[in-house]
């Protein structure tokens, strides 16, 4: 019997709902057993699917634009609380934030003196040092090629 496309998936959609239980331990039990493998299947899967992956969360985040702000405000609340403010009051400090930082830095990117697409970026970042979040003496001006690059060092410094 020759399957459709389709037909495969309502296949394993049933398959896997009706089997959740087993295949979640089974899964829990094996991430528990081989934490490093399970990493380097992640990053060797993210590598194999990069644009894919990017592309469909692109997508859900333009479709479910309330899922985005939920993740952002409970991020910013939490950030929020070293300096005893609200989300939205952190917001808007992190805004200005990053115009004194752009403005200090004459508008341009301080790699490649660019003038296009400009991010403040945090030297130290918001997550690890949150009282430094809205020191303008830890922010840089990058473009946006270059905050890329940047963001892409780090994960390789924090890796090593």
């Amino acid at each position: 019997m020759v399957w459709s496309r389709e037909e495969k998936a309502i296949y394993h959609k049933q398959y896997y709902k009706d089997h959740y239980e087993k295949i979640s331990a089974y899964e829990k039990q094996r991430q528990k057993d081989n934490p490093r493998d399970r990493t380097e299947y992640d990053a060797q899967r993210y590598k194999d699917n990069r644009d894919r992956l990017l592309a469909h969360d692109k997508q859900y985040h333009k479709d479910h634009p309330e899922v985005n702000l939920r993740s952002q405000k409970k991020r910013l609340t939490k950030l929020g609380k070293t300096f005893d403010m609200d989300y939205e009051v952190f917001r808007y400090a992190l805004m200005s934030h990053a115009k004194t930082v752009k403005k200090r830095d004459n508008n341009k990117c301080t790699w490649c003196n660019s003038t296009n697409k400009l991010r403040a970026h945090h030297i130290w970042h918001k997550v690890f040092c949150p009282e430094s979040a809205l020191d303008p003496d830890n922010g840089i001006t990058l473009c946006h090629k270059c905050h890329m690059e940047q963001h892409r060092l780090d994960k390789l410094n924090i890796e090593d």
